[in-house]
């Protein structure tokens, strides 16, 4: 259940509208374009610098705390969840999710980057929020949040910004 959101929605109107879904996962942060304060590296598991960016792993109720408790500003970024018993080492990642410049989002069919995560959030230059979920509830509560949400899908075939074969 693919959905976008066409308008600007802080990161905490979003973690406040899946408030219990996302503290029942673990979180991979990638591509982060955002105003953090000095202070918010404190909720991080683990950050570690790789060739393609910052990676940052955070447990759900961390997530929530930090969002809620900083001046969290995102315009870029990807929030990839994995289920709670999941860890994965940052500088062995095999796969960075990302979003500025990723055309893999404006396709028929768009997939979760990261082959065994759940759910994938991504900020899309403070204009933009994607949901990609293989999680129906946390698809559903999303979409109640948020009335004016499109199927990505949807979205994709009548914007035009994939050619189909």
């Amino acid at each position: 259940m693919n959905t976008i959101i066409e308008r600007f929605v802080s990161i905490q109107e979003v973690m406040t509208a899946l408030h219990s879904q996302v503290s029942d996962y673990n979180w991979l942060v990638t591509d982060l374009d955002d105003v953090l304060s000095n202070d918010a590296l404190q909720y991080f598991e683990e950050v570690q610098e790789l060739e393609e960016g910052t990676a940052y792993w955070i447990k759900g109720e961390r997530l929530l705390e930090l969002v809620h408790h900083t001046n969290l500003y995102v315009i870029w970024g990807v929030f990839t969840a994995f289920e709670r018993h999941e860890s994965i080492t940052l500088n062995e990642l095999t796969v960075y999710p990302f979003a500025d410049g990723n055309s893999d989002l404006w396709i028929e069919s768009p997939r979760i980057q990261y082959p065994s995560a759940v759910c994938e959030l991504i900020f899309w230059d403070s204009t933009f929020i994607l949901l990609l979920s293989q999680v129906k509830d946390v698809s559903s509560r999303f979409r109640k949040t948020f009335p004016d949400w499109r199927s990505l899908e949807e979205y994709n075939r009548t914007e035009g910004l994939y050619e189909s074969e």
